[in-house]
């Protein structure tokens, strides 16, 4: 290959690892050579050489569910596979609740093992992204909060979603509607819970401090919290939960209690879950294009990463997908 093309061995390898010292010319020509040959670079060579480890990063607390739903399997390979198309990798971790969650974030900003984060799970003053900022590392956010800047995060409009999903409920006649939230130090609970809150105040509805209530995303959770709300004086007539695990987990807590899903009592969840639809009854449920999302994140790295140029879209809306668990209350 070397002969053919005239060029030292140096100057082939630099133009095949993508050093910008290389002329544009002299790139195509190495690497239309390279193609004819069927010459496939060792990935291995290509890291030492550019002093990168092509390899990307996301830390999941361990113990929760919300990072095995299908919506969140989806967002993943929305990244894994626009990261791929550039020669990266995603490289998936946990931390559990017996580990330092800031020494194991410091862990992979000084080992060499990754060239950037993906923050998920953001929180109200989220010590994570300082400690990413005061080394000056790569990140970008699957959330958001005030302040966070546009290249650094994607995120669903959760306010809004929820705004939608009340509405709706007040719509169909209710006036006493729960909501089963996220952790209270999550972004998205916060967002979430201002769409209630600004549906059920232009409505001039009574927001009751014991139909706002806040749990881990799963169905025990869910279900503990329903039987509260089912016990008071004046229960809600609809429950709105943060994601369909709580949809589930609500409706398996009414149907102990003695109370119909969808025709005792409406609920609805959030994520368009797998198993959503096949529930007794379906799942009335929030869906957004899981996939766009993951495939957004991994462009915003790239633009930090690789220099490249992709238009950052920040923001994805929701769509209410109705199905049989809120479609048949009687409001009494």
């Amino acid at each position: 290959m070397l002969a053919s093309l005239g060029l030292s061995k140096s100057t082939v390898s630099r133009a095949l690892n993508g050093y910008a010292d290389v002329n544009e010319e002299t790139r195509k020509k190495v690497i239309n050579g390279a193609q004819e040959m069927g010459y496939k670079p060792n990935a291995t060579a290509k890291r030492l050489a550019s002093g990168k480890s092509r390899n990307i990063g996301i830390i999941l607390p361990s113990s929760n569910q919300l990072f095995v739903s299908s919506a969140f399997s989806k967002v993943l390979a929305g990244v894994s596979n626009m990261l791929a198309k550039f020669d990266y990798q995603l490289i998936v971790t946990t931390v559990s609740a017996l580990q330092d969650e800031q020494q194991v974030y410091f862990d992979f900003i000084t080992s060499g093992l990754v060239d950037g984060l993906f923050i998920v799970r953001t929180r109200i003053n989220d010590e994570r992204i300082c400690l990413l900022k005061k080394h000056h590392f790569p990140y970008v956010c699957y959330g958001f909060e005030q302040g966070y800047e546009a290249d650094s995060f994607v995120d669903v409009d959760n306010e809004q979603a929820f705004y939608l999903l009340t509405k709706r409920q007040i719509e169909q006649g209710h006036v006493r509607i729960a909501f089963l939230d996220a952790p209270s130090n999550l972004t998205l609970s916060q967002a979430r819970q201002q769409g209630y809150l600004k549906a059920m105040k232009e409505a001039d509805l009574e927001i009751d401090a014991h139909w706002l209530l806040n749990a881990e995303l799963n169905e025990s959770g869910a279900m503990k919290m329903t039987k509260s709300l089912m016990a008071l004086a004046h229960r809600p007539t609809s429950i709105l939960c943060a994601d369909d695990n709580m949809a589930l987990g609500t409706i398996s807590a009414c149907e102990e209690l003695g109370y119909a899903p969808g025709v005792d009592v409406a609920i609805a969840g959030y994520g368009d879950y797998e198993h959503s639809i096949y529930s007794k009854p379906s799942i009335t449920t929030i869906k957004y294009d899981t996939l766009a999302v993951g495939e957004e994140m991994a462009k915003l790295m790239l633009n930090k990463l690789e220099n490249k140029q992709f238009k950052i879209h920040n923001w994805y809306s929701t769509e209410i997908i109705v199905r049989q668990s809120d479609a048949n209350v009687a409001v009494r």
